[in-house]
């Protein structure tokens, strides 16, 4: 039987970038995995990234607005949404008030595989 890991959304503290963002890494190649997976919750932001990996990601809760914007359109997500975004899109990801959602990466090692700015 394999090892599990329980995560709580109470258990997070929101620890918010100057970019209205807070990231949440839960699971990870530390933890044996083949995905990485998270919450993050994003606060009256705009936030330009490029991926340089596979994400899906889906959408918790929304106070006011949550799009992810891909090739100038908005795609406006709402609870139970899910995205698949791949490896290389550039986007942004934009909200009025709080959203919250949870991710899930490959590979699992994608934060240490970060391009040299």
């Amino acid at each position: 039987m394999s090892d599990i890991k329980v995560c709580r959304i109470g258990d997070l503290v929101k620890n918010w970038s100057p970019r209205g963002g807070s990231t949440h890494v839960q699971i990870d190649d530390k933890d044996g995995a083949t995905m990485a997976a998270g919450t993050v919750y994003f606060k009256d932001c705009d936030i330009p990234f490029t991926l340089w990996y596979d994400e899906v990601w889906i959408c918790h809760s929304v106070e006011g607005s949550c799009s992810i914007e891909v090739d100038g359109k908005d795609n406006f997500l709402n609870p139970g949404d899910m995205i698949w975004l791949p490896k290389d899109t550039p986007l942004r990801y934009k909200s009025v008030g709080t959203t919250c959602g949870f991710f899930v990466v490959t590979p699992p090692n994608w934060a240490e595989l970060k391009p040299k700015a």
